[in-house]
């Protein structure tokens, strides 16, 4: 049947402007007909929701202890009130940060002091401290997600 209309509006040459508006209309109707189709294949073809399920909310992701990463700077500081900045960011297998997760740090002395700036991870994941010391020595700090060691250990030099 539509195609039959097809068809009669181009065998139907007398009427030349209302042919045109014929024209004008199916083209407008066919345009949104493919974008109406192209969406639907779209979010088919990808599992995508349009509106976000409240269980989409509350997935927990696993921190993975390979792809969380910490790092100091400097790495060597002065005794007595320089600081070094220890930044950890806890990661999700993805590589993507995950939020409001605790995150602890530990020395092997009780020599360095360790002030958390921000000990809960922000949305991208990331925690702050800084660390300091009035004694000279060579310390080695490791850093814990709801208690579980990262892979990572870093030595922090004060002289």
């Amino acid at each position: 049947m539509f195609f039959e209309y097809i068809l009669y509006m181009l065998e139907d040459r007398r009427e030349e402007s209302v042919l045109s508006g014929n024209y004008i209309v199916l083209f407008i109707i066919l345009t949104i007909f493919l974008i109406t189709l192209g969406i639907l294949v779209y979010f088919i073809r990808f599992r995508t929701d349009l509106t976000p399920s409240a269980s989409s909310y509350n997935t927990i992701k696993a921190t993975s202890v390979t792809n969380s990463y910490v790092f100091a700077s400097p790495v060597r500081a002065k005794t007595g009130g320089d600081l070094i900045r220890i930044t950890v960011f806890v990661l999700d297998s993805d590589g993507k940060g995950l939020f409001d997760k605790k995150v602890s740090l530990m020395a092997n002395d009780q020599g360095l002091k360790i002030k958390e700036i921000q000990s809960l991870t922000d949305e991208v994941g990331r925690a702050i401290f800084d660390v300091g010391s009035d004694y000279k020595n060579i310390y080695t700090v490791e850093a814990f997600v709801d208690g579980t060691p990262l892979n990572a250990r870093l030595k922090l030099t004060f002289d």
